[in-house]
C-alpha cells in the first residue's frame, strides 16, 4: 500500500512526522506503542478494506519526529495530534491506539473531545494506583541510568512478544528491539513516567468505545483492560489473538475484530 511522509509543527514548534496509508473516505487515526512508529501500522492499513484512510504519527523522539524541548507528557502529545488534523483540515476522527498508543488517545479524548468519533483502545489501561505508578516510575529510572536500557531489553521484548521474544528470525523482535535501544534511556524513561498520567483524561462524555486485549498480552494483564472497559460507558470488550502489540503481530484478525465496530459507527460519510 502507498505511503505518504509529511512533517508538521506541533504544539510548541517540534517537527512531527506523520504518514497516510489508503485514500477511502473512512479515516482512522492510528497512535503507536512505545519506542516504535507509525509505520507499525502499514499491515493493519492493508488487512483493512479500501474504505479506510489510516493517518499515523510518530510521537516525539520516535521514528522521524523531534523531540522538542518541552517536557514529554500525554497532554501534549494530544496537542501533536490535533496540530496534524489541523494541517490536514480534519475536524473529527476514529482513534485508535495501542499500548502507549491508547493511552494518548484517552488523552485526545479528554481533551479535545469534540474531535474524537469513536475511540480504539487495544492493550492499554486507564488509570495506574500507586503501586503501578511507582513500578512504572521504577521502571523510568532504571533505563535512565548508564546501562539501564540495554538491561532492559529482553524483559521488554518478553512483556511485548512473550515466548517469541527470543526469536532472532522474527523481523518484528530484531525492529522492536533496535526501536526502543535506538530511542534512548532518557526518551524511554519521559514516556514511562508521561503514562502515568493516564487516569487524568477520563472522559465526562465518551465517544463511541470498543477496548480490545490481546488474549496473550504478557504486559498489560486481563484484569487491567477489563477495568479500563468498565470505566468507560457502554465501552464494548473483544478478545484477539495475539500478545501485547497484537495489532502488528495479528494484523488480519485484529482487523476482523474491528470491523463489526466500525461497521456500525454513525460518524461515517453516507
Amino acid at each position: 500500500m502507498a505511503e505518504t511522509l509529511q512533517k508538521v509543527a506541533g504544539a510548541d514548534g517540534t517537527t512531527v512526522a506523520y504518514r497516510q496509508y489508503g485514500e477511502g473516505p473512512r479515516l482512522i487515526t492510528c497512535l503507536h506503542s512505545l519506542a516504535l512508529d507509525g509505520s507499525w501500522y502499514a499491515p493493519l492499513a492493508e488487512a483493512l478494506d479500501e474504505d479506510y484512510r489510516l493517518l499515523v504519527p510518530d510521537f516525539r523522539g520516535h521514528g522521524q519526529s523531534a523531540h522538542g524541548a518541552s517536557d514529554l507528557t500525554l497532554g501534549l502529545i494530544a496537542q501533536d495530534v490535533v496540530a496534524m488534523w489541523d494541517a490536514e483540515n480534519i475536524k473529527s476522527s476514529v482513534v485508535l491506539g495501542i499500548s502507549l498508543g491508547g493511552m494518548v488517545a484517552q488523552a485526545v479524548t479528554g481533551s479535545f473531545p469534540d474531535r474524537v468519533d469513536a475511540q480504539i483502545l487495544m492493550a492499554t489501561r486507564g488509570g495506574y494506583d500507586e503501586a503501578a505508578a511507582q513500578g512504572t516510575r521504577a521502571r523510568a529510572a532504571e533505563v535512565r541510568a548508564p546501562g539501564g536500557l540495554e538491561a532492559a531489553v529482553d524483559t521488554t521484548m518478553r512483556r511485548w512478544f512473550g515466548a517469541g521474544s527470543q526469536d532472532a528470525a522474527n523481523p518484528l523482535v530484531r525492529q522492536a528491539r533496535a526501536q526502543f535501544l535506538g530511542a534512548g534511556g532518557n526518551t524511554i524513561a519521559e514516556y514511562f513516567e508521561a503514562m502515568t498520567q493516564v487516569g487524568d483524561f477520563n472522559a465526562d462524555s465518551p465517544p463511541p468505545t470498543l477496548v480490545i486485549a490481546g488474549d496473550d498480552d504478557q504486559s498489560t494483564p486481563r484484569a487491567v483492560i477489563e477495568q479500563l472497559a468498565a470505566s468507560i460507558r457502554d465501552a464494548e470488550l473483544r478478545i484477539a489473538p495475539g500478545g501485547h502489540l497484537l495489532a502488528f503481530e495479528n494484523p488480519h484478525q485484529v482487523a476482523a475484530a474491528l470491523r463489526p465496530f466500525l461497521e456500525n459507527l454513525a460518524c461515517w460519510p453516507r
